[in-house]
């Protein structure tokens, strides 16, 4: 378990930030079809609030969602009561043989759970053997030059009952990506305050996509999850296993 993304957050990310994810699910959909799959088991790591597993789930696939955050596991289990979700993390996750992995939100470059990126490529292959032939395995990884210049970024974003507020600061020597975030939400007649910190290790697509070589997939490497680009410092990845 992990004291990042606690009820506010979680909140505040579902609300507002769950394009993404639609977009990857999209994104895996058509390429499932494409290959006419059109039933089976899909992993969610970093699975978030189920917005992801949502979109497959109404598209008749079976999914299995892990994350790290109680609050997200929850909203998930509100959003997809069908499928089964666990408060997990990446690295120690029982995959079930499936269709398709995904790990969508740079799942695997936040350093909540204590020697998680550093296990990339174990879990690579662990991935590998828990696809079916043909399998699909798509994610994204947050890389080097996510803050232009020096420093530091400042974003900030509003919807109904909450407001978000971050610092965005990159160690281009460590590869670390640090971002400092307050939330907003309204508590009965004012608004409760909350301030996070995550912390993110950063990963050339170079290095990713020879990791995944490595443990036997086939990669293309993604400028966007269909018509939704990335942002600069964000690379994407659809690795299919022979």
């Amino acid at each position: 378990m992990t004291e990042a993304y606690r009820d506010d957050l979680a909140h505040v990310h579902d609300a507002g930030f769950g394009g993404l994810g639609r977009a990857a699910a999209w994104h895996l959909l058509g390429e499932l079809r494409r290959r006419r799959v059109e039933t089976g088991t899909v992993a969610d790591l970093g699975c978030g609030s189920g917005i992801f597993a949502g979109e497959l789930a109404a598209a008749g696939f079976d999914l299995v969602g892990f994350d790290l955050s109680e609050a997200m596991v929850a909203l998930a289990r509100r959003r997809v009561p069908a499928a089964r979700f666990e408060v997990a993390s990446a690295r120690s996750a029982k995959l079930p043989p499936s269709v398709a992995v995904a790990a969508v939100g740079e799942v695997f470059n936040y350093l909540f759970d204590r020697g998680a990126a550093r296990a990339l490529p174990r879990l690579f292959a662990r991935v590998y053997t828990a696809l079916a032939p043909g399998g699909l395995f798509l994610f994204d990884v947050a890389g080097p030059g996510n803050v232009a210049g020096r420093g530091p970024r400042r974003v900030h974003a509003e919807g109904e009952g909450w407001a978000v507020l971050a610092t965005v600061e990159e160690d281009r020597r460590r590869r670390r990506l640090t971002r400092h975030i307050t939330t907003f939400r309204r508590a009965g007649k004012g608004y409760r305050r909350d301030h996070e910190v995550h912390s993110l290790a950063l990963f050339p697509r170079a290095e990713v996509a020879a990791w995944l070589r490595a443990a036997g997939f086939r990669v293309r490497l993604l400028s966007g999850y269909g018509p939704t680009r990335f942002p600069p410092g964000l690379a994407g990845f659809l690795a299919r296993k022979p």
